[in-house]
């Protein structure tokens, strides 16, 4: 049986550090010296500035959260406000947290600091006042966040309320009912969520999940709560800084598009050539079981929109046996985006699949239990997330969880259908070979073009592309939601794209964004994109052309095109000279257009196009 607990399943950190972590016992003497090492080796990563404004002491979690950043990639610089001050920061304009200009604001208000005498005569408040007192407390955290955007684009994380030990209080016995505390922190969680929507960029981090992963009895320090105002034990902070920095890595970093697995002794116990369908160890008792909780942990990553892939050295026909026919099978053949089932090297494979489902390789994690296997995967593809996988299958589905390859700050509707948009894309490539021309192609797709404006609907799908498309995309700038919604009250025309054919809806898949310049009648292009799923079809220039009517309508007389040029966006280098535009500087970054005639920006007859106000 496995030893491993998952908390242990820390990510692997970057290369460059990795030399860093080698012998970290995760002592808190460990994290201080690792935190000064950290400073000097990742001094040319980009930074990410974190203000933390609590109702109790945090500075003591410093050494934690730049060491569990830097695990994850990411060189953090926090500021801790002083205690008890967070409205008097968000506040006023004025305020030290201004003038640290945060990337990212988390706010961490205790329940029994904010609610004071209220939650001591907890058992005696009826119905009425307990939801009298939940609204004011979501209330005051959204008038908190409101005054934080007056000043600020940060991103704001704003601590769901953990239960407080409180002798006497309903449900303190351990036993729960709709008048415990514990039920009020779950609603009040709820409704803070629900506060907070309205607000670009601000999401409830669950801090009581993290500090469930330490156990509450040992997430507080009585002595120092009493002396210091810092109730919080070395566990929890350990605990805080892990589910932070998971967080913010997820909101900085696109999480990866496909997972690639293996089969024998990953998918299933044994070998299926050797052992046959019959004889292969999945089902209801150990170690089969192990093997199933892994396949439904991979299925739950497929209904979130993570592509499935196989990359197995094995017979091709025993492979698709086992998977088409064992009874216990939970992942059927046509869960998975692409197969590579044969005697080829895994790297081979994973190019393959790459290709076939036109995402980069480095939009890969692979999983597979043969340590050889991984170490070439690692050496020939550097660019593909290898997993390490644990000694035992009972730790496969936690090893998926904890590698946080996956984590998304949400999952859009389009995310829920990737995988059965990716089999749309098989019908059309269909299509494509049976066609004459490309002309022909096109016209039999039968696509239909929705263009209308970013709103607070779609900014959150908009919002996850601009984050994450990097091969039809012009500049890759990486807006956050809030960063847009500040370009749109500003005066920018922020485009959304849907794209349907005959064969099913691709969903939002094209954002266009152009800024007004200083000299009046002049227009920048800021943002320019396509999903990878719908390159290929000349989309593009219909987007195009509703973003110059548009500006035009608007006092444009000229469009200025920018192209930065990185290691993945090669194929759109030629889009302006394409679309008539002429080089206004000697660098190829910047291309210049005139919006008149608006005819000239011509529009494929075989896009039927609408525009939706």
């Amino acid at each position: 049986m496995s030893a491993v607990h998952p908390s242990s399943m820390t990510p692997s950190p970057p290369a460059e550090v990795a030399e860093l972590f080698a012998g970290f016992d995760g002592s808190p003497a460990a994290y201080q010296a690792l935190a000064r090492a950290l400073d000097a080796k990742t001094a040319a990563w980009p930074e990410v500035r974190l203000a933390v404004l609590a109702t109790c002491t945090m500075d003591m979690l410093q050494p934690f959260l730049v060491v569990e950043a830097a695990r994850r990639g990411l060189r953090l610089k926090p500021w801790f406000g002083p205690f008890g001050q967070i409205e008097q920061q968000v506040l006023d304009a004025g305020s030290a947290l201004f003038a640290f200009k945060p990337d990212v604001l988390w706010i961490h208000a205790r329940l029994e600091d904010w609610a004071g005498r209220e939650l001591l005569r907890f058992a005696a408040l009826d119905e009425a006042a307990r939801s009298t007192l939940c609204s004011a407390m979501t209330t005051r955290a959204a008038a908190a966040v409101e005054a934080v955007r007056r000043q600020s684009n940060a991103t704001v994380l704003w601590s769901g309320f953990t239960t407080p030990r409180l002798p006497g209080a309903a449900g303190s016995c351990g036993l729960l009912d709709a008048r415990s505390v514990h039920a009020f922190c779950q609603t009040l969680s709820r409704e803070l969520g629900g506060a907070l929507s309205p607000f670009s960029g601000a999401w409830v981090f669950d801090a009581a999940d993290a500090i469930a992963q330490c156990g509450v009895s040992r997430a507080t320090d009585p002595r120092m709560a009493l002396l210091a105002r810092a109730p919080y034990s070395t566990e929890a902070m350990m605990a805080l800084s892990r589910s932070l920095t998971r967080a913010l890595r997820a909101l900085r970093t696109p999480p990866r598009k496909c997972l690639v697995l293996d089969l024998d002794n990953t998918l299933w116990g044994g070998v299926v050539g050797e052992a046959g369908v019959s004889g292969i160890k999945l089902g209801d008792s150990f170690p089969g079981n192990a093997y199933t909780a892994f396949q439904n942990a991979a299925l739950a990553l497929r209904n979130r929109g993570v592509l499935l892939a196989i990359a197995s050295k094995n017979n091709e026909a025993e492979a698709l046996e086992a998977l088409s026919s064992h009874p216990d099978c939970v992942l059927r053949p046509g869960d998975f985006a692409a197969m590579e089932i044969h005697w080829e090297d895994k790297a081979t494979s994973l190019r393959r699949i790459a290709k076939k489902l036109n995402i980069g390789a480095d939009a890969l994690a692979f999983f597979d239990d043969n340590a050889t296997e991984r170490a070439w995967v690692r050496a020939q593809l550097p660019e593909v997330a290898v997993i390490e996988v644990p000694a035992s299958p009972v730790d496969y589905a936690a090893a998926l969880d904890m590698c946080e390859l996956f984590d998304a700050p949400l999952v859009t509707a389009d995310d829920l259908k990737r995988a059965e948009m990716y089999q749309q894309q098989e019908q059309r490539r269909a299509l494509q070979q049976s066609s004459g021309s490309i002309e022909e192609f096109l016209a039999g797709l039968d696509m239909k073009v929705q263009v209308g404006p970013v709103d607070a609907g779609t900014m959150d799908r908009v919002a996850q592309l601009v984050a994450k498309t990097n091969q039809f995309n012009l500049t890759t700038r990486r807006h956050t939601a809030a960063q847009l919604a500040t370009m749109i009250e500003a005066g920018a025309v922020a485009l959304w794209m849907r794209v349907a054919d005959r064969f099913g809806d691709n969903g939002l898949t094209g954002v266009i964004i152009a800024v007004p310049e200083a000299e009046a009648g002049h227009w920048r292009i800021d943002t320019l994109l396509l999903s990878c799923r719908i390159i290929g079809r000349n989309i593009e220039t219909g987007l195009l052309g509703v973003l110059a009517r548009i500006v035009a309508e608007r006092g444009g007389h000229t469009l200025t095109g920018e192209f930065i040029a990185t290691a993945k966006n090669e194929l759109v280098r030629d889009f302006y000279p394409r679309h008539q535009f002429a080089a206004h500087d000697s660098t190829g970054r910047l291309w210049r257009r005139a919006l008149l005639p608006l005819d000239s920006f011509i529009i494929p007859g075989y896009l039927h196009l609408s525009y939706a106000e």
